[in-house]
């Protein structure tokens, strides 16, 4: 039993040299969301907070994002989130169903998920937070033919981003 408990320990900090790519394509700040949109403060404290960690490039990691194999957990919920929604590339998404759902998404507590929350007080809102952007995605956001129309297609963004 001893043996295994350190074959185990010994394998775990081998996989601690393992990690997963977090480089991001070389991309022009003036197309991020936020700036596109002329976002007020509020709502750029909220999204940034509640969506940027995985919707953009500008992920901010905790430090157990370090410790192998969570890094490869989230590095692929980033990357998946960066394939339905990236804010830091409004040009390409702005128009797509996702950019149209946002406010949506925010309604039904879909995002951002429970998981997210609890281990980041940054993204947690508060009812009054939470309508405030639901207002403002719909006022802002037509993506593809009016907010919550659902028009417009899911882009998906090929090589070069942080997996």
């Amino acid at each position: 039993m001893k043996r295994v408990l350190l074959i185990l320990l010994a394998l775990f900090a081998v996989s601690q040299f393992i990690r997963p790519d977090r480089s991001v394509p070389a991309h022009d700040a003036s197309t991020d969301m936020l700036t596109m949109t002329n976002a007020p403060e509020d709502v750029r404290t909220a999204v940034r907070g509640a969506c940027y960690d995985c919707h953009s490039y500008d992920t901010e990691y905790p430090w157990y994002s370090n410790v192998t194999p969570v890094n490869f957990i989230m590095q692929d919920h980033i990357r998946e989130g960066r394939e339905h929604l990236n804010f830091s590339r409004w040009d390409t998404y702005a128009t797509s169903k996702d950019a149209s759902e946002c406010g949506e998404v925010l309604q039904k507590d879909e995002m951002p998920p429970g998981y997210y929350q609890l281990m980041h007080g940054h993204g947690r809102l508060d009812a009054a937070q939470k309508q405030h952007l639901i207002a403002w995605f719909d006022a802002n956001v037509t993506g593809g033919g009016g907010a919550r129309e659902g028009h417009g297609e899911q882009h998906e963004e090929k090589g070069g981003q942080g997996h």
